[in-house]
Formats: structure tokens, C-alpha cells, sequence
């Protein structure tokens, strides 16, 4: 499944993190078609907002699938690994709460990308051991996100030097700081607000990666 991409650095580039609670229900879909459109390279299906039966979640997840099918990015699921299943989706994303890697790897040995998230160096250790394909760091504050753990600089910048793993910040990113944490050594980011709460999806996006890319240079 993996081999569907460039490379696992690249997909991560730009990755969008559905969020339901920021534009009404008719625009769910046409805003990660627009995130897609203008270059968004990785779909991060997260739904923490409880209004949504799991009916609704699964069908929701099978146009994201088709969606992201139809423009060759990946979908990952946040924490639903029932969900990420069902739907077919490219992998999982889970964090220190959920299901531990070995287990959810177990349960769907044909999931392809696993990430998970992590907040210190034990935990990013861990996630090497266990062959997670990314790791996800918090970077700056957030309020989309409870259960979010911001990472100081000079911490995440130990982490990335360290880890065998590529990373992607998460929280708080915009165009304006987008490259801060590529210059750490992140080979991308995941962003929510910064694109569900834009007045313009389509150029919040491009500006973002246009950051990023520059950011990266000559990194896949």
C-alpha cells in the first residue's frame, strides 16, 4: 500500500486533519476536495466531535476514501482503527491512549502506514521499537485538540535529530510558522484550523505548502 506514494516523506508534506466542527456538514467534503485540489498530500479522518453515530462515521470515511483515492494521497484514521478498516483506509494514526501499536498492528496486519504520537523521547523511542512509519509531535498551542501535548523546541529538536522515524508537527500551524518546525527537521506538517477556519480554504493551502516546500528544500 505504501508503494501507492513518492515516498512516506512527501505524503507527509501537508497533511489535513478533518475537523466536522468548523464548517456546516455540506462543506465537510468540498473542503478537503479544495485541501486536495490545491496540494494537500496526506487526509488524517479524525472525528472527536461525538455528534456522529458510527453509521455516519463509516460513510463519511468511505467518500474520504474515494475521495482521496481519486487524487492519490493517502487516508489515515485517527484512533478508529474499527473505522480505518472498514473503510479501506491507507493506515492509522494513534496516540498514547489508544490501542498499542503491536496490538493494532496485530488486529489489521495489512494496515499499512501506522503512526502514532508522541510527546518525549521514551515515548518516541517506543514508537521506533515497535516500527510505527511516522510519528506525529505536537509544535505549537492548540485548542482543537484535548488531549494535545506541546513539545518545547529545544526538546522536539533532540527528538527529530534522534529518531530513525520521519515526523510530522501538529498543532497550531499556519502559514507564518509553518517552517519553523521543517527547520527542526520535520518533513511535514498537520494542520486543521489554519485551513477548516480560513475564509479561503484553497489559498490557506497552497501558502501553507508553499511554506513547507520551501522549507524543506532539496528533502524528499
Amino acid at each position: 500500500m505504501k508503494s501507492m506514494y513518492k515516498s512516506i516523506n512527501a505524503a507527509m508534506s501537508l497533511c489535513i486533519v478533518t475537523d466536522a466542527g468548523f464548517r456546516p456538514e455540506d462543506q465537510f467534503l468540498s473542503t478537503v476536495e479544495t485541501a486536495l485540489k490545491n496540494g494537500a498530500t496526506m487526509v488524517q479522518y479524525r472525528e472527536k466531535s461525538g455528534r456522529y453515530c458510527d453509521r455516519e462515521i463509516y460513510d463519511r470515511g468511505m467518500k474520504l476514501v474515494t475521495l482521496c483515492r481519486r487524487f492519490g494521497v493517502p487516508l489515515v484514521v485517527d484512533d478508529r482503527i474499527d473505522i480505518a478498516m472498514a473503510i479501506g483506509a491507507d493506515g492509522l494514526h494513534i496516540g498514547q491512549n489508544d490501542l498499542p501499536l503491536p496490538v493494532a498492528k496485530r488486529i489489521w496486519p495489512e494496515g499499512g502506514i501506522f503512526g502514532v504520537s508522541v510527546a518525549d523521547l521514551g515515548e518516541m523511542r517506543l514508537a521506533q521499537e515497535q516500527e510505527a512509519d511516522y510519528l506525529g509531535v505536537g509544535a505549537f498551542p492548540t485548542t482543537t485538540k484535548k488531549d494535545y501535548s506541546n513539545v518545547e523546541a529545544k526538546l522536539l529538536s533532540s527528538m527529530v535529530k534522534e529518531s530513525s522515524l520521519p515526523m510530522m508537527a501538529i498543532g497550531g500551524i499556519n502559514a507564518e510558522n509553518a517552517s519553523i518546525p521543517i527547520g527542526w527537521g520535520c518533513v511535514g506538517v498537520a494542520v486543521i484550523s489554519a485551513i477548516w477556519k480560513a475564509p479561503d480554504p484553497a489559498a490557506a493551502t497552497r501558502h501553507i505548502l508553499e511554506t513547507v516546500r520551501k522549507a524543506k528544500g532539496d528533502r524528499a
